[in-house]
């Protein structure tokens, strides 16, 4: 879990009283996710996620309100912050930022054709949501790739296999990813935690810290490797058209966008596996998690094993 911040009672106390949510009664930790502290917080007025923001920096917060404020303009079916008595979306304490949504009921799915049904809709009709075009070009790609294997330099890891394959892959996908492909809003990180379902219904996509402005094939192959999967790591190829299906039927991909589907699938599983090596083995070092990185190239592995199958690769519409 995120857990990289901790709160002490006075702290909570002061956060709280900021807010028009009555008194705090209880603060649980919460599993899951990478780059928060997150927290529920139950108070005399209801439930609420307390979200201390370990990894943006001020312009990135400020960034990513103005990014759900253009996403409430459009009623998409998100999460939004509480504001504070002085209406301010974000508080700013000795222990970080923080921000404060409502705590939504529901539950995180498991890949089905059901619930990829729902996401194909959701992500589409994100990505026909006008964009703004001052958001970052996507952070867990090559702008970050780049400069990392420059910080790896003269250090144990500069020699890693991962890093020798990070750099071997880039290079086969270069023309590829630098090809003319529709732009416009992504989500960035659409996985199935980042998603809420009540029974089979989806209630919300959450977690827009990672919403960005770049290649919209970037968003459909990130989740058809973050929610396509069994938990064993194996490709769901039912769900995986159902997905593609219903996405198409909103905002049909191009042709050159389904011939550049299975290297953006590709990209999207190696920008996580980046991600999460430089995160647990460098910035935040963490013996539990060093190796999560690695179930990403699995899944990459179980694509091109799909795709190998001729009756796999139509059913999955490639």
């Amino acid at each position: 879990m995120a857990r990289y911040t901790t709160l002490s009672s006075s702290e909570l106390a002061h956060i709280v009283a900021q807010y028009p949510i009555g008194m705090p009664l209880k603060l649980e930790e919460i599993l899951g996710g990478f780059g928060n502290s997150n927290f529920k917080l139950i108070t005399t007025n209801g439930e609420f996620l307390l979200k201390i923001c370990d990894e943006k920096d001020l312009t990135e917060l400020e960034m990513q309100i103005s990014l759900l404020q253009h996403l409430y303009k459009y009623r998409y079916p998100t999460v939004y912050p509480v504001l504070t008595k002085d209406r301010k979306p974000l508080t700013h304490e000795p222990v970080g930022s923080v921000m404060l949504y409502p705590f939504l009921q529901g539950e995180q799915p498991q890949s089905s054709p059901s619930t990829l049904a729902q996401l194909g809709e959701a992500l589409a009709k994100l990505h026909c949501i006008p964009p703004i075009t001052e958001l970052p070009r996507f952070a867990m790609g090559i702008s970050q790739m780049l400069p990392f294997f420059k910080e790896v330099q003269n250090t144990r890891f500069a020699g890693h296999p991962f890093i020798e394959s990070l750099k071997l892959h880039l290079e086969s996908m270069e023309s590829q990813l630098n090809a003319s492909l529709p732009v416009g809003l992504l989500h960035g990180d659409l996985f199935l935690d980042n998603t809420l379902f009540d029974g089979d219904q989806l209630v919300a996509i959450l977690d827009f810290e990672e919403g960005c402005y770049d290649t919209l094939l970037i968003d459909v192959g990130m989740t058809l490797i973050g929610c396509c999967y069994t938990l064993q790591h194996k490709l769901n190829s039912k769900a995986a058209r159902r997905f593609l299906d219903a996405y198409n039927a909103v905002r049909p991909l191009t042709e050159n966008e389904w011939e550049h589907l299975d290297c953006f699938v590709h990209y999207a599983a190696l920008s996580i596996a980046f991600w999460r090596f430089r995160q647990f083995n460098i910035r935040r070092p963490d013996a539990r998690r060093s190796d999560t990185y690695q179930e990403m190239i699995t899944r990459s592995e179980q694509w091109t094993i799909a795709n190998r199958d001729k009756s796999i690769k139509a059913e999955i519409c490639l």
